[in-house]
């Protein structure tokens, strides 16, 4: 049913010491899960990258520019005619804060 309640008493110093000393237990088994990525192919095409990134073939096709906010985000590479991205690319853009700025236009200028 319910189980065995003891109360102690403790100081704050011996509590940060007991946190600590857990905190240290489960890190070092700690076991970190497996790479997001690595089932993807070396190069991805346009429609692989945009749903990896979980963005739209305009907004993928909008960060291979720079602006005056940002500097482009992934540079694609031509081969063949065909547009592909590099795998390391991807996933190193999919780790980056998206922090861009997004101008709405209202009348008598921008927001």
């Amino acid at each position: 049913m319910y189980g065995t309640v003891t109360q102690i008493q403790i100081t704050p110093d011996q509590l940060t010491e007991l946190v600590r000393g857990a905190v240290r237990s489960e890190l070092a088994n700690y076991t970190p899960p497996t790479p997001e990525g690595l089932d993807l192919p070396d190069l991805l095409t346009r429609r692989q990258t945009a749903d990896t990134l979980q963005v739209s073939l305009t907004t993928l096709h909008d960060w291979a520019t720079d602006t005056d906010d940002r500097p482009a985000v992934l540079i694609p590479l031509k081969i063949n005619g065909r547009v592909r991205y590099r795998k390391t690319d991807v996933l190193t853009a999919l780790k980056q804060p998206r922090r861009f700025k997004h101008v709405k236009a209202v009348e008598g200028g921008t927001v």
